[in-house]
């Protein structure tokens, strides 16, 4: 019998390779899906926010009849909410990660602080102080920079975290009739019960003694909420 397919749309990241890793924290669906990544940072389409959401309503509207699940990342998970309304005839599953449903003063520093870095052409310092906020409490791995394009990434970095800090999903929310699951980490300096609301159809979970990459903190805690919402066995 032929796998489901599953459809990941990623956070900001600096380049599309960095999405790997998505697809290897959900190894543990390998033997039910098809696991696939969509870079959201392919086109960076300067447009008002209405238009720029438009594009991505008619690009998914194809994808529904093929994808059986959707999961959205950070701002791979704005994204989808404000798909929600093509998504709402249809029974698909529905997985986000960190997702925030507006900016808070918090989250709007931290991002601000991101892109102004980036805008000076300081990606290190800017990426440094990204990922101490995305990995706390815990320690950042390493990483190497020796082969990214960084006009590219500057690019990148810039138009994703401005897109998330102008994203308001909370109408989206209220009024939201698509069933989902939303992880988001106890621990999380950016996202987290400050800046995310309990949507009026789904189910938010806090992860517990997790950053804003609830997978990597939680692993075992997130797999089984996983399993149990796609309604597949826990081995």
């Amino acid at each position: 019998m032929a796998k489901k397919r599953l459809l990941i749309i990623g956070p900001v990241s600096t380049q599309s390779s960095s999405l790997r890793h998505l697809s290897q924290n959900l190894s543990f669906l390998n033997p039910y899906y098809s696991i696939e990544c969509l870079d959201p940072l392919v086109t960076l389409q300067e447009c008002p926010d209405e238009e720029y959401y438009g594009i991505w309503q008619n690009q998914l509207k194809p994808l529904i009849k093929i994808y059986d699940v959707f999961v959205g990342f950070s701002f791979g998970g704005v994204i989808l909410q404000q798909c929600f309304s093509i998504l709402s005839e249809e029974k698909k599953q529905i997985i986000l990660f960190s997702t925030p449903t507006f900016a808070d003063s918090i989250l709007r520093e931290k991002l601000e602080t991101v892109i102004s870095l980036c805008s000076q052409n300081k990606l290190e310092e800017g990426l440094s102080s990204l990922y101490q906020a995305v990995y706390a409490p815990h320690s950042i791995p390493d990483a190497s920079l020796q082969y990214l394009n960084r006009e590219l990434a500057i690019k990148r970095l810039i138009f994703g975290l401005t897109k998330v800090l102008k994203t308001n999903c909370v109408s989206i929310l209220n009024h939201c009739n698509v069933n989902h699951l939303h992880l988001i980490g106890e621990k999380s300096q950016l996202v987290n019960t400050n800046n995310v609301i309990k949507p009026s159809c789904g189910q938010l979970i806090v992860v517990p003694e997790a950053s804003m990459r609830v997978l990597e903190s939680n692993p075992t805690f997130c797999k089984e909420a996983i399993l149990k919402a796609l309604n597949h066995e826990i081995h």
